[in-house]
């Protein structure tokens, strides 16, 4: 286990109030009766984990001798820390796949701390929605009742809504195009396994959202990156690699990518729909920011441009409505539907028809929906840029076009190193190394922007104590 997957295990293990080698003693204790660790374990040198937890070498020193003088581990000379046997009626069973270290904090375990988590992605629901899209009449209850049995492809009103939302990029799609998911990732993840098997190429951009790697991953998938610029991918990159790599599956967020917030442009789109078409290549376009507006309106998706190619758009009203509402969807060719909808048969037989109905009433909304997201998104940009600019007048960034991150670059030092820093001072903060596929873009940061004005100047002011001490350090 290197250091990076051993910090996330690790967790926000600075909150607790002790002195800091006690706070780290406790967190590796935590860890190995947990069976987080499995007995004989090296853990990491000394030196090593106290610069990718951004403390003194003695505060790593002061807690491995506490745990030795515990019991727990073992201290060989010349060799390193080993985790001792576990105690009786103890088994090692790690909670976490091996080749899956991608998932931040905040999904499992900083909900209860008393932290700003600005590691979380997803909105609060609108004030301006209207009370009567959670409300289902009794007509409406009365009418799904009459459903028997299951529907693994989706509840077809809502599919046949689906199917007129592509219209208007002039997009004819079919309510046999369509699958709904329980949100995006899991149309991600169906898409995955019926493309990938073990140790086959998957092309993907560099970086790209950390949900995406884990699923790849956890399919023991050959991950190959996609170098990105201001413009996002190089299409002619693109094509080499695909020509030296033959993958089975190309990855990519065409509109409002997450963490960058670009916008690929159109000739892009059609170069990738046509080199979909020539080379026989499945894209998987991860469309779930596509109604996340700032400025301009979302252009049509890459199978807008090639109908004939496997082009397989991923949607979603997470990032737009509400993160609790869990309805995502796949719009492709009928017979890969098809396909897909055998899979989720055997994952869940099928999305909830209450949550159905839900977002087919928001659907109605959709318009209105996404001006009020865009206003509000709008006014926190301006409020964000200004308190980085204030606060931290060395970093840069480029404006995003759509979404709701930043992406930040620091001037010098390391975002991991850093994020440990900021973890002590209270706030929770996404290291670039999370959303790449090399380990790569240790310089940056996702910073969102979603929260009310007194969480982002609580949690920029905290944010700029960490970095000071952190550039002290």
């Amino acid at each position: 286990m290197d250091s990076q997957q051993f910090v996330h295990l690790l967790g926000p293990w600075t909150t607790r109030q002790r002195p800091l080698y006690r706070r780290l003693t406790s967190a590796l204790h935590t860890l190995i009766l947990r069976g987080d660790i499995a007995p004989g374990a090296r853990l990491p040198a000394e030196r090593v984990l106290a610069e990718a937890l951004a403390v003194s070498r003695s505060t790593v020193v002061a807690a491995y001798r506490l745990l030795e003088q515990e019991h727990w581990i073992e201290l060989r000379q010349g060799s390193g820390a080993f985790v001792c046997s576990l105690p009786f009626g103890r088994t090692y069973a790690s909670p976490v796949p091996p080749a899956s270290f991608k998932a931040p904090w905040h999904l499992s375990q900083t909900q209860e701390e008393q932290l700003i988590d600005f590691s979380v992605g997803t909105p609060g629901p609108l004030p301006e929605m209207p009370a009567s899209l959670f409300h289902l009449s009794g007509p409406d209850i009365e009418q799904m009742m009459t459903q028997r049995g299951y529907t693994p492809q989706g509840w077809r009103p809502l599919r046949q809504a689906l199917a007129s939302y592509y219209h208007h990029w002039n997009l004819p799609t079919s309510a046999e195009q369509i699958l709904v998911t329980t949100g995006a990732q899991q149309a991600i993840s169906l898409i995955a396994t019926l493309y990938l098997q073990r140790g086959e190429r998957v092309l993907l951009e560099n970086p790209t959202y950390f949900g995406t790697i884990d699923v790849l991953r956890a399919l023991r998938a050959q991950l190959i990156p996609l170098a990105m610029d201001v413009t996002g991918i190089d299409r002619f990159t693109l094509r080499k690699q695909v020509r030296e790599t033959s993958p089975r599956l190309l990855v990519v967020s065409p509109t409002f990518q997450n963490p960058t917030g670009m916008l690929m442009p159109f000739s892009v789109r059609q170069d990738i729909a046509q080199l979909s078409k020539e080379a026989k290549l499945p894209v998987l376009e991860d469309l779930t920011f596509a109604d996340v507006l700032l400025e301009q309106e979302s252009p049509p998706p890459i199978a807008a441009y090639e109908q004939k190619a496997t082009i397989l758009s991923v949607g979603s009203l997470n990032k737009l409505f509400w993160a609790g509402l869990r309805i995502g969807w796949v719009r492709g060719p009928e017979p890969i539907i098809e396909r897909l909808t055998h899979l989720k048969e055997t994952s869940d037989l099928g999305t909830g028809l209450i949550s159905q109905a839900l977002a087919l009433q928001v659907l109605q909304h959709l318009d209105s929906l996404r001006r009020a997201r865009q206003n509000e998104l709008q006014q926190k940009l301006k409020l964000i840029t200004e308190l980085v600019s204030t606060s931290f007048p060395t970093w840069t960034w480029r404006p995003p076009e759509g979404g709701y991150f930043l992406w930040l670059r620091l001037p010098d030092g390391n975002a991991l190193e850093f994020a440990q820093a900021a973890l002590r001072h209270g706030v929770v903060i996404s290291p670039g190394t999370l959303f790449s596929v090399d380990n790569s873009h240790q310089a940056y940061i996702r910073l969102p922007f979603l929260f009310d004005e007194e969480t982002l100047r609580e949690g920029m002011r905290k944010l700029a104590q960490a970095w000071e001490t952190y550039t002290m350090f």
